[in-house]
């Protein structure tokens, strides 16, 4: 299950138009550099780096990923 803020972003989202695979996949690049970035840093905060984490596994189970491959992106420096 995802978390309550995550649940009502895709409830807020789903009112706008779809978006094109350009679109996603763009959503899906800074998510993903976004989740890097506060990996890397001292004390992320664990409240943010989950929903960067859940939104990822999303937007690539839209793209039509793998988990496993999701992860392997997660994980690369």
């Amino acid at each position: 299950m995802l978390p309550e803020e995550l649940q009502d972003m895709v409830h807020d989202t789903s009112k706008e138009r779809m978006k094109s695979q350009s679109e996603i996949r763009a959503r899906y690049a800074k998510s993903l550099e976004q989740y890097r970035q506060l990996s890397k840093s001292e004390n992320p905060p664990r409240e943010q780096r989950m929903m960067l984490f859940y939104e990822v596994k999303l937007l690539g189970w839209i793209l039509g990923k793998r988990d496993k491959d999701v992860a392997k992106e997660l994980n690369q420096p």
